[in-house]
Order: structure tokens, then sequence, then C-alpha cells
């Protein structure tokens, strides 16, 4: 059965009238952020917020507060790098892309904020939501035309769209490739049967679909647990429904103990938890990997990852099991040594002569590594890289920046490829 997503939209007494939100789950699309606590209050869900944040520093408490991403807009656009780094931290599935649409003489347009022609097609503003950081978008035609029209100009993108419509609307939209709906809360039920007896499958915003894990004949199935920023996997545990669901629910990863035969949250004891950013099936339905935030250790036996002991290395095969890992250990203990200088340390030697002598060492560095390729010498190689990386952390750090910088900066130039 094929599957789209219903989306609300909310006409409450929380916000601004006609503001777009999820009628369950975490998929509320709000406005303004003002309207949180009342909503919050009154039992509502988790929202995606318009509004409030130009920064990162401003979006974070949004976030903290619950809210389960950013709505943006063509104000975005001012700011192109705010929602890449929100995209980032966050995941894309944090930040939603509003395009308004108006059908004009010269055809299907975007318009601006107060409803004028923005003077560019649709297929270019989605375009430039997408490269912001955008995971998918929120269509809503003013004035007068079909939406399947304008959801068409949109589809060569492969950016998922989400179209406001009526339920006469939902099953041509759906049938013309909707990634979603968005219907006032008091049609939801008239368009979910509609689309039944069309063949799909309708969701509303914030339920999870688990038909397509295949849980083995104990109810279980595995879950690998994998670092989300540097890809080292971690652990292999196992779960049943009621875990997954639990994790869903939380954002802790979840277990299930065969031994005991309960549920368990990492870290529940040690404080190691897993935050999750990420669960993916794999293409038989019957494996899940979660890509997780680890706090402290992932090994009972204090080790970064319980997959620390080789059967055996093949030639070429050396690995730290920790994979990109690593580099953040080496970066925190240099931050520490920053903050807490210790007598005889040859990184606060560095830090005390400077940013010239940093770089004076960084740059010999790179010429041994260059040295050691033509040498052609593999463990030579891995051996200057390692002291070449470690002096530009150590730059990067004596110029107050982090890996995290880095790692946005890269995605932003990878966005969309």
């Amino acid at each position: 059965m094929r599957k789209i997503v219903i989306y609300a939209r909310f006409e409450g007494d929380f916000g601004p009238k006609n503001a777009l939100c999820a009628a369950d789950g975490d998929g509320v699309l709000l406005p303004s952020p003002e309207g949180l606590a009342a909503l919050a209050a009154a039992g509502a869900p988790p929202c995606f917020v318009r509004g409030g944040a130009q920064t990162l520093d401003e979006a974070d408490p949004i976030f903290a507060a619950g809210a389960s991403g950013l709505l943006i807009g063509p104000e975005a656009m001012k700011n192109p790098e705010f929602p890449r780094r929100v995209a980032y931290k966050y995941g894309t599935g944090a930040v939603l892309g509003l395009l308004l649409a108006g059908k004009g003489e010269a055809g299907w347009q975007a318009l601006n904020e107060d409803g004028t022609p923005s003077g560019r097609s649709l297929a270019a503003w989605a375009a430039g939501l997408k490269a912001l950081g955008a995971g998918a978008l929120a269509l809503e035609l003013r004035g007068g035309g079909a939406p399947e029209e304008a959801l068409s100009e949109l589809l060569p993108l492969g950016l998922p769209a989400a179209v406001a419509c009526g339920p006469d609307e939902a099953v041509s939209l759906a049938e013309k490739g909707a990634f979603g709906l968005i219907l006032p809360q008091g049609e939801i039920a008239p368009a979910r049967a509609l689309l039944a007896q069309a063949g799909f499958s309708a969701l509303v915003k914030g339920e999870t679909d688990l038909s397509d894990v295949r849980f083995d004949e104990r109810g279980l199935v595995p879950a690998i647990a994998q670092d989300a920023r540097s890809g080292a996997v971690l652990m292999l545990a196992y779960m049943n429904e009621e875990s997954l669901k639990k994790t869903l629910e939380t954002g802790l990863a979840t277990y299930f103990s065969r031994s005991r035969q309960t549920l368990w949250q990492k870290g529940e004891s040690s404080g190691h938890v897993q935050r999750v950013r990420e669960i993916l099936y794999d293409c038989d339905g019957d494996t899940l990997l979660l890509k997780v935030e680890q706090s402290g250790p992932a090994c009972h036996t204090g080790s970064p990852t319980c997959f620390y002991r080789a059967l055996q290395t093949l030639p070429g095969g050396r690995s730290s099991g920790e994979g990109a890992l690593i580099l953040q250990r080496v970066f925190a203990l240099i931050l520490d040594r920053k903050q807490n200088p210790k007598e005889g340390s040859y990184t606060n030697g560095l830090f005390d002569k400077g940013v010239d002598k940093i770089g004076k060492k960084l740059l010999e560095e790179a010429a041994e590594t260059l040295i050691a390729a033509k040498n052609a010498s593999r463990d030579e190689i891995a051996f200057e890289s390692a002291d070449l990386l470690y002096h530009l952390m150590v730059l990067l750090a004596n110029a107050g920046l982090s890996l995290e910088d880095v790692y946005a900066e890269l995605q932003n130039r990878h966005a969309g490829q």
C-alpha cells in the first residue's frame, strides 16, 4: 500500500489563524514560537516553529522547549547560513521550507511574504530552500489554480512536498506524487477514507508506521547503534515493538534484554545515554540502524565502542575501531589543555607561543606528509597525517573554532549532492 503523510491545519486559539499544525505526534507547524507554552499546556504535540530565531544560539532553546523543527519561509533567504546550521545540528527533517505559490499570466511563481510576486519560478525558489537545508516543502497556494499543477513543477527537484488542499483533492495530489497533504483538522477523517479507497495508507504527521519492520518469531529485531558524527559502529542489541516505540517517543535508545526479558534504556544507570538522531532499516526490514549521539563510552568495559577486539587484521586493514570519533577525543583533550594548562605539555607550549608557532608546525607537518606520500609508504603517510591533523586541531582550538564548524562547512558544500 502506498503511503502519504497528513498535516492538519490548526485554527485554534494558541496562535495566528491558519497556522499549520499536525493533529497528532510531532508535526505541528506554528508561525511563531510564542504559542509553544500555551500549546504544551493544552497537551498539543511538539511544534515546527516559524520565526523567533535567526541564529543557532536562538534556535537551541526552541528545540530544548520541545519543538520538532523550524518552518522557514522567504525571509530565510536573507540569512542562508542559519537554516543550514540548524539542518546540520538537528537533521534536515527539522527544517521545513514554506513555499507560497501563485499563478499569474506568466504561469506559476513563488510569492513573497506579503503575497506579492517574487519574480522567481516555483522550482527556483524551492531549489533555494533545499540549498538552505530544508528536508521537505510545505506548498500553499494563494489565489486560483490547481494545486496539482504547482506540484508538478516541484517534483523534478526530488524534494518531498506537502500540499495544502481539501479532501476532494487529496487522492489526486497523492497520485501526482505529493509526499504529504495539509488538511483542515476536521477534514482529515474523510480524506483518509478517500485515500484508503484509492490504495493509500495515510499517516498523520508524528505517527510512525512500523509495518515495514520485520520482527522475528520472538518479536525481536537486531539494532545496530552507530555514532552519528563519526560513523563508528558502537554496539549491537535487540528491540521489540515496545522498545522501538519507546525509543521513538523519548528520543533515547531503549532496547530489549533477552536475558532479563525486559526493556532497558541505554545509560539508565551509567549516564552513558544514546540520543537518537535517526533510525534506518535495511532492504529486508529485519535489521535496524540507530544513528546516535553517544554520551560517554558505549561499552560496559569503558571502551568507546563494543567492537574493540580484532579477531584478525588482514594486510592493509588496520582500523581504530572508533572511526572519526577519535578526532573528537583528541580535540577534547586539546581543549582541556587550553582551559587547564599542564606543565611540560607540548600542546600548552604551542598555545603559549601563539598562532605563528602553531602555523609553522602545521606547515612542517604538511611538508613531511607530502614527503611520505612521495616515498609511497602507507605507514609513514598515516603517521605524518596524524601529526598534521593534530596540529590543525590545535590551530582550530587556538582560534576558538571546533570540529563542528568544519563539519558544518563540509555539509554546506555537499548539500544536495
